[in-house]
């Protein structure tokens, strides 16, 4: 083990890069049916990078996504869902309110202790003239998704360039 985990505060757990994938879209997964709303979907799938501390063995996946398209009165009460279900779900919500951007966007922040993920979701609601969204919702409300690992290190005898 390198000296470089405990600047992280914690030690990452040995993982292959393709199971921490697929734990990413489980974890997206989860979120989306909690959402329980059908509307168009931005969908790039999970992507590696290095953590800084020891790059070479080190790596996160995160897996952003948004959802657009439907009423802002149904967005509303999927994020109210979604603070109800997540915890069903196996997620520990830490946060649940407005967060302290200009437009004051209404914010989930959500661990799952058991998979080393956490999510932030938020509702960027256009109705608030201070929004200020992503490309994907310059010209419409919508939730947008980031589901982000901690740090795994990858097995021995391999590096994080290898994929």
């Amino acid at each position: 083990m390198s000296g470089n985990s405990s600047d992280l505060g914690y030690v990452p757990r040995v993982r292959e890069i393709e199971t921490s994938r697929a734990e990413a879209k489980e974890l997206s997964s989860q979120i989306f049916d909690a959402i329980g709303l059908k509307g168009q979907i931005s969908q790039p799938g999970p992507g590696v990078s290095r953590c800084d501390k020891d790059p070479k063995v080190l790596y996160k996946i995160r897996h952003p996504w948004s959802l657009w398209g439907v009423p802002e009165a149904a967005m509303e009460k999927a994020m109210e869902r979604l603070n109800d279900e997540l915890p069903k779900r196996g997620w520990k919500v830490t946060s649940y309110g407005r967060d302290s951007s200009r437009a004051k966007n209404l914010e989930i922040i959500a661990d799952s202790k058991k998979f080393d993920f956490s999510a932030n979701i938020t509702f960027m609601d256009k109705r608030n003239p201070s929004q200020e969204a992503p490309a994907d919702l310059s010209k419409t409300s919508g939730i947008v998704v980031d589901v982000v690992s901690a740090c795994f290190r990858v097995p021995d005898g391999k590096v994080v360039d290898a994929y």
